[in-house]
């Protein structure tokens, strides 16, 4: 399989990032905007011509992707997770990263579920942003995915292979 570079695949993802971007990001192809669009800057992945499935589909990718799940009670995640995780599924996490900032605005964000302790009902979640590994309980997840932050309801995807 090849190696794709990070701006080829925000470009396949339909990227949108603040024009102050523009000195970091080189390729022709990503949107650069003056204000924040609805739904915020990011990828478009909602909508069909951003699709992950569709990227995954172009670049001969051998994997599928769920739609978005959601969950309303900490019982359906914790099922939700023991199943996936056990089945070695990838567990994708859309949420507002919030839970993770000190009294800052949080923002749409994905981590990988990398891990769940069912005696402590807490997540592990792998991210790029420092610390790499970060703990959460259900009940945080719960509220980080709920439309309460930003009116945005968030969820789970879960990959797996073709």
């Amino acid at each position: 399989m090849n190696i794709l570079d990070q701006e080829l695949i925000g470009i396949e993802l339909g990227l949108r990032i603040p024009k102050k971007g523009k000195k970091i990001f080189k390729r022709v192809g990503i949107k650069f905007l003056d204000k924040d669009p609805v739904g915020g800057f990011g990828t478009q992945i909602e909508k069909e011509k951003y699709s992950i499935q569709k990227f995954f589909d172009k670049y001969s990718i051998p994997l599928i992707i769920s739609k978005l799940l959601f969950f309303e009670t900490e019982h359906e995640l914790r099922n939700f997770l023991k199943d996936n995780l056990k089945s070695g599924n990838d567990v994708i996490l859309r949420y507002n990263n919030v839970i993770f900032k000190s009294g800052e605005k949080g923002h749409g964000h994905f981590s990988v579920i990398s891990e769940y302790d069912d005696k402590t009902a807490e997540v592990v979640i792998g991210d790029p942003n420092p610390p790499f590994f970060k703990k959460a309980s259900l009940k945080q997840i719960l509220y980080s995915i709920s439309n309460k932050l930003d009116g945005q309801r968030r969820g789970f995807y879960i990959i797996c292979r073709n």
